[in-house]
């Protein structure tokens, strides 16, 4: 009895440090570029292994309208996920958001109105 506590003591620390170690990206920070049509994406994400932790989804909604759907298979910088998407030229008003999910745990979202 006493190792079957002990089993499940290390089981629940395993999976707490875990999730001690994953976050969310600390923000996500738009910039658009009305001449190039260019929607910039920049969403700082610390990692020491962009292979087995970095921003697995990327969602990009114009209007409440879900326009692209991004999903890198690793983080190639261990500090910063960037990602550039093509929305042409945008009407003054248009409302741009983007969500950036970390594959272990977490999410951001941000939000441009074009001016």
């Amino acid at each position: 009895m006493k190792k079957m506590v002990l089993l499940l003591l290390v089981l629940a620390l395993m999976c707490t440090a875990g999730a001690a170690v994953a976050h969310p990206p600390s923000e996500v920070s738009l910039s658009y570029s009305r001449d190039e049509g260019i929607l910039k994406v920049d969403a700082p994400h610390s990692v020491s292994d962009g292979k087995k932790h970095y921003i697995n989804l990327f969602t990009v909604s114009v209007n409440g309208q879900v326009m692209y759907t991004l999903e890198p298979a690793w983080q190639v910088d261990g500090k910063t996920s960037t990602a550039m998407f093509q929305v042409g030229d945008l009407p003054v008003g248009t409302v741009v958001e983007v969500e950036a999910i970390c594959n272990r745990v977490g999410k951001k979202k941000s939000t441009l109105t074009v001016e």
